[in-house]
């Protein structure tokens, strides 16, 4: 189903079986890069995985989409795919909401304004070096890092903050989503534990693996950290579906709040930063950067 402009239009993309695999392989072409280096053969690998799944998911409706912004209601495993890799979504704002109705009351909700909040995970050295270096892009943030950055305080600083970054390390669960964990100074923090924040933040930012992965239960209904965030009142959530090397991450982050800070939405700020990757002609920092989704309203 597509809809533009108020009209509501039915397309067929295909078998859904043939789209899931594409994902597999399409997935499978960003870890190769991500993982084991920027070789020709990982670059080809997952360009062709990308082309073919772009070919199944937008020819049918290509003509009608122009250059405007996307918004994508994914099934199944759709939900892990890095959109920005590709060819239709190449620098295009993509937003991907678990429902239509989801995305509607996110985009029409008032963000939360208070001031930005910053924290970094144990064992993740390059996380706290990330948090400081966004800590000068965004004045007067509250900073948690070291010992001070867990679960609790983590939780009350989250309560109406306007903008909120996380670089730690995230483990996704895929046989219980709401136990995925972002690991914190003290233990970690569990998915279904943000219920306690009683004025859910505006903007999140999980600098975290597999952050953005999601899972499906009968229905289609999602579960993980993004089903519980945009639950909450969050309005948008940008995370990863794919495990992230520490660098690439760190200056992607900072181009993105960079560009947020200059007024760009979300899902525009992040489209503009991936791009500016793939200019660089890096596969390693172009696949990093693909990984990376923005969820809710953006």
């Amino acid at each position: 189903m597509l809809v533009r402009d108020g009209r509501v239009s039915l397309h067929d993309l295909g078998p859904l079986a043939e789209a899931a695999k594409l994902v597999r392989w399409h997935r499978f072409g960003l870890r190769r890069l991500i993982t084991t280096g920027d070789s020709a053969a990982a670059q080809a690998g997952a360009a062709h995985a990308a082309a073919a799944l772009d070919r199944q998911l937008f020819d049918p409706v290509r003509r009608r989409l122009a250059d405007r912004p996307l918004v994508v209601v994914p099934v199944g495993e759709l939900h892990a795919v890095g959109w920005a890799e590709l060819p239709t979504c190449a620098g295009r704002a993509v937003t991907v909401a678990p429902s239509a109705t989801v995305w509607l009351g996110a985009d029409r909700r008032e963000a939360a304004t208070g001031p930005p909040v910053l924290a970094s995970g144990p064992r993740l050295p390059a996380g706290q070096a990330e948090v400081r270096r966004l800590a000068r892009v965004l004045p007067g943030a509250q900073l948690l890092t070291g010992a001070d950055a867990t679960a609790d305080a983590l939780t009350r600083a989250l309560d109406g903050a306007g903008l909120v970054h996380i670089a730690a390390h995230g483990t996704f669960r895929a046989d219980n989503p709401q136990f995925s964990t972002l690991e914190l100074a003290g233990g970690p923090l569990f998915a279904y534990e943000w219920e306690r924040v009683a004025r859910p933040p505006g903007c999140v930012v999980l600098s975290a693996c597999e952050s953005g992965l999601t899972g499906i239960r009968p229905g289609d209904e999602v579960m993980g950290f993004a089903a519980v965030l945009l639950a909450l009142g969050t309005r948008c959530l940008i995370a990863t579906v794919l495990p992230v090397p520490a660098d690439p991450t760190t200056a992607l982050m900072l181009d993105l709040h960079r560009r947020m800070r200059a007024g760009a939405r979300p899902a525009h700020a992040l489209a503009e930063a991936q791009q500016a990757f793939v200019a660089a002609g890096d596969g390693t920092a172009r696949a990093t950067a693909a990984a990376f989704v923005c969820l809710g309203a953006g």
